[in-house]
């Protein structure tokens, strides 16, 4: 089996499929819900985030229209991913909250603040 080289357009479109599927799983979601949410088949998006396949430039639109990242953004966090050159410094879209986790506004007081207990009494010191 002979190896060829690859080029740097097609190590570049293989830093933009990494980054965009760690993209897509960095808002929870999953190359096949995001293939169904971008109307194309599983495979094909799979194709492109594996590097298998150059990626067309309305998946990248679509994709990043779905996410809520701008694809200038992604374009470049890929070119950083493939600076890095293996290196685990690229960076990626943070966690939006979901509705689950509760936020600021729902935050209750902390228990040890209403307790009448003295400190002297407290049971921290049982814990160091």
């Amino acid at each position: 089996m002979v190896s060829r080289v690859k080029t740097a357009a097609e190590e570049f479109n293989e830093a933009v499929g990494r980054q965009m599927r760690a993209e897509i799983a960095a808002s929870r979601s999953s190359i096949a819900a995001m293939a169904r949410g971008i109307g194309i088949a599983r495979s094909a998006l799979d194709n492109y985030v594996t590097g298998k396949r150059a990626i067309p430039v309305p998946v990248v639109y679509s994709v990043c229209a779905t996410l809520g990242v701008d694809p200038h953004v992604l374009l470049a966090r890929a070119e950083e991913r493939l600076r890095a050159d293996g290196e685990p410094t690229a960076r990626i879209t943070p966690l939006r909250r979901t509705p689950d986790v509760t936020g600021p506004r729902e935050d209750s007081r902390e228990v040890a603040f209403e307790s009448r207990v003295r400190h002297d009494a407290d049971s921290d010191d049982l814990y160091d």
